[in-house]
């Protein structure tokens, strides 16, 4: 089974499901949108990201499964990065993405899942949400999957908004003042 969750990210949802799946490319970075908020709320799992080949054509189609606070992140390794966008736009390998869902779907039975409409953002792969979907569709008839659609942020995006969040707890400070706080984020 299938449902979708709009306009809500799904870092805040995590602590609710058993496996999460994070969508990544062969290239060992956890950059930006929903990657870069697992990579911050649970660094562990970047640590055990980065231990693998860095651009190792073989991790395409590969699940790499993580546990952590008994929650079960899995790499899904969809894509070879994201390079000239002005030639090849969707940069999303589907062969990948089908591959990674038969894995979730034999391994993961029973089991409460959650992701973002793996490969559609542009962190992702930026794919064909349409094809994306079927694909998930015709190859998760085991489990219970939730997705969740919605606009990912670039880690500027995220930094800002916990910068604006601090000042609004704390009062107005100057980004020097800030620094020196040492906040991490």
């Amino acid at each position: 089974m299938i449902s979708i969750v709009e306009n809500k990210s799904l870092i805040y949802d995590v602590p609710n499901y058993d496996v999460i799946l994070v969508p990544t490319s062969i290239n060992n970075a956890l950059g930006n949108g929903f990657q870069y908020e697992i990579k911050k709320a649970f660094p562990q799992v970047d640590v055990i990201n980065k231990t693998t080949p860095y651009g190792d054509i073989r991790k395409l189609g590969t699940v790499q499964a993580i546990e952590v606070d008994n929650i079960t992140f899995c790499l899904l390794y969809i894509n070879k990065g994201r390079y000239r966008p002005d030639i090849n736009p969707d940069y999303l390998d589907y062969n990948a993405l089908e591959s990674c869902m038969k894995l979730i779907n034999e391994n993961f039975k029973d089991k409460k899942i959650a992701s973002t409409i793996i490969g559609h953002d542009r962190y992702e792969g930026d794919g064909n949400k349409e094809k994306i979907l079927s694909i998930i569709e015709n190859n998760s008839n085991n489990i219970n999957l939730t997705l969740y659609d919605y606009e990912q942020k670039d880690r500027e995006q995220v930094r800002n908004n916990k910068w604006c969040k601090i000042i609004d707890s704390i009062g107005k400070v100057s980004q020097e003042e800030y620094r020196k706080m040492k906040i991490k984020y």
